[in-house]
């Protein structure tokens, strides 16, 4: 993104070329005048205001100064940054999908066939009900996440929230946008209303800034650190068995 337009990108570049993936990554501030050329820019399905493009570096020479953080912590840094931006986009989701809801709701309660408001047929209310259902539970953790991240900061279990609110909220909007066109019908794919844009940029959400496979990555890498790592509990459930106690009888291998 920012390819057209943009006067300054920030740049991840391997600056050890010895050194391990996480560690070999430095984070610089490059501008345009520097030796930015943009060699083309995409026609995109959505978010066709980002100006997304394929940029080259034509013997371009970046100050010292310009460096993000320690040189090699392009890792980390991406990491921490990934944070916000995953909660941005599991938020941004959630509220577009919130509003596409509404215009269909409404047209529903408007549109009549059969001599009765199409909200009366369980086809259409039932779409409803399951986008709202949709909605509340990806707000639950979209907020139970942010909240999260504002006490703990950066740890495994915050990047498996986040992880989990961007990768539930995003295919959340996905389906909603989906029902909501569908709700409205052909007028729905038309630019009377903003239902065939909205499809077009929620596709994009599950792409960018983290793909929901990756997300799966991250979700259960952490998850598996989390209960491996436990402690016993008072309440052992495994043991809630009644012949547990047959350890010949777990086979593993």
């Amino acid at each position: 993104m920012g390819a057209e337009g943009a006067d300054i990108f920030l740049v991840y570049a391997k600056t050890d070329e010895k050194g391990k993936p996480q560690t070999s990554l430095s984070v610089f501030v490059v501008e345009r005048d520097m030796g930015v050329e943009v060699k083309h820019v995409y026609g995109l399905l959505g978010t066709r205001g980002g100006g997304a493009g394929r940029i080259i570096f034509k013997n371009a020479k970046v100050p010292a100064e310009n460096l993000i953080g320690a040189e090699g912590a392009g890792g980390l840094i991406f990491n921490q940054m990934m944070i916000p931006e995953r909660m941005t986009s599991a938020a941004g989701a959630l509220g577009g999908a919130r509003e596409l809801l509404k215009i269909a709701a409404r047209y529903s309660d408007r549109r009549k066939a059969f001599g009765q408001k199409i909200r009366s047929f369980q086809g259409v209310s039932f779409k409803v009900a399951d986008s709202i259902m949709d909605i509340d539970a990806a707000s639950a953790l979209v907020h139970a996440s942010a909240k999260s991240v504002d006490a703990y900061g950066s740890t495994g279990m915050t990047r498996r929230l986040v992880s989990e609110a961007k990768r539930y909220a995003t295919e959340m909007a996905w389906r909603v946008t989906n029902s909501a066109m569908q709700i409205l019908g052909g007028i729905g794919y038309t630019n009377i209303y903003p239902v065939e844009r909205a499809l077009r940029d929620a596709r994009l959400a599950m792409i960018w800034t983290g793909t929901s496979e990756i997300m799966n990555l991250i979700i259960q890498h952490e998850y598996y650190k989390e209960v491996l790592g436990e402690k016993a509990s008072i309440m052992d459930l495994e043991a809630d068995a009644p012949e547990a106690d047959k350890e010949e009888e777990k086979i593993y291998e």
